[in-house]
């Protein structure tokens, strides 16, 4: 230690050790429980994925290092992806039967576990001694046909881990993709389907859409899963194919969508998510989708309720989306007297949320919901 270093408590260090001892333990008993006690690895994956969220830096790379290494809880969770998927292809668009199919709560920590993984993976660069195999044709069953007979928070889970591999370009050392002709065409794949490998042109259409019809929800975690979920997918789409980005945000169904939102009263209108879908909108380009009255109703509404009525987090939220709108060429040129009222509002929300508070301290709570725990940090919304 250098002397300019902070001294490191003796005590904190002690701590740090016991916990990664109980991970150790834990993910050892996880690997070499049966798939059919749930009412023991469902805690047990739970427990490991919320350690690895809330972990400190300083510790993170140690436990993401120990949990790729552990082969027998990779195994375990090749286990419940593969039953799962196997039970959502026989069961085509009914819904699985519960006799054959992992139980909702059990696939909820998975999904989780291994969204972590491969994010801190990618973070520290750690090894993965096994890779999991996943097929996207199934997470596109369950958005697509299979959502109306999905629980809620299996939904979230599955946008969750979908998010973290997009972060990555589909590519990673944890999880293995594959995928089929219905999504990336058949083969020798068309240049735009190649780039795309393996979620491919209709894959980005099938996803954007059944994200789409998922922002109408009411449910708050599925939102910021959707809405985050989204903003990976036109992140991928841009670094590979730009066109196809465009093109993806350009479809009516966004214009529908915003629609319907606009259509649903002042809650909305100021809800954290929408105000970032319009940013993500306006980011990709869809001036198509998004035109100067939807944006002087929302302005409207700010002014409505006053800005010191918002959420810390609508308030950032807002201020991204006036920034963005600053930056962008609408259909329809803005009025000075327009531009003159998102000024005066930029300038009101200045002494609330300055520019560097725009990425704020992520909330460490856990939610419990049924069996599963939520880190509630994964689902604040992605700047």
């Amino acid at each position: 230690m250098q002397a300019s270093d902070p001294p490191i408590s003796s005590s904190y260090s002690k701590m740090d050790g016991v916990h990664f001892k109980l991970l150790y333990h834990v993910s050892i008993i996880a690997g070499r429980l049966k798939p059919t006690n749930t009412e023991t690895l469902v805690p047990a994956l739970s427990y490991l994925y919320c350690s690895l969220s809330l972990s400190p830096a300083h510790c993170a790379d140690r436990a993401v290092f120990m949990l790729l290494s552990n082969s027998g809880l990779m195994d375990q969770l090749q286990t419940v992806l593969s039953s799962s998927s196997s039970s959502c292809s026989s069961s085509s668009a009914t819904s699985p039967s519960p006799s054959v199919c992992p139980p909702s709560a059990l696939l909820c920590c998975s999904h989780l576990l291994l969204s972590s993984l491969i994010t801190l993976q990618r973070v520290h660069s750690a090894q993965a001694h096994k890779s999991i195999s996943w097929s996207l044709d199934t997470v596109m069953l369950q958005l697509l046909v299979q959502k109306r007979n999905t629980d809620h928070l299996l939904l979230v889970s599955y946008l969750k881990l979908l998010q973290a591999l997009l972060d990555g370009d589909l590519v990673s050392e944890v999880v293995c993709l594959s995928t089929s002709p219905g999504l990336v065409g058949p083969r020798p794949l068309e240049i735009e389907d190649g780039a795309l490998y393996p979620l491919g042109s209709r894959g980005a259409q099938c996803l954007s859409t059944a994200l789409s019809g998922l922002l109408l929800q009411k449910h708050e975690l599925l939102l910021r899963a959707s809405v985050n979920c989204l903003g990976s997918l036109l992140g991928f789409l841009q670094r590979k194919n730009p066109t196809t980005a465009k093109y993806v945000v350009c479809q009516p169904w966004n214009r529908f969508l915003i629609f319907c939102l606009l259509s649903s009263g002042e809650s909305c209108l100021l809800h954290p998510v929408f105000l970032r879908l319009m940013t993500l909108l306006l980011q990709h380009g869809s001036t198509a989708v998004l035109c100067e009255p939807d944006l002087i109703q929302v302005m409207e509404a700010v002014e409505t309720r006053g800005v010191k009525e918002l959420s810390q987090e609508a308030a950032q939220a807002l201020r991204l989306l006036l920034t963005q709108i600053q930056s962008s060429v609408l259909q329809s040129p803005r009025t000075e007297e327009h531009k003159q009222r998102a000024r005066n509002i930029m300038e009101s929300l200045d002494p609330q949320t300055p520019a560097e508070s725009c990425s704020p301290t992520l909330p460490s709570n856990v939610l419990r919901v049924g069996d599963v725990f939520l880190c509630l940090s994964d689902f604040t919304l992605k700047h």
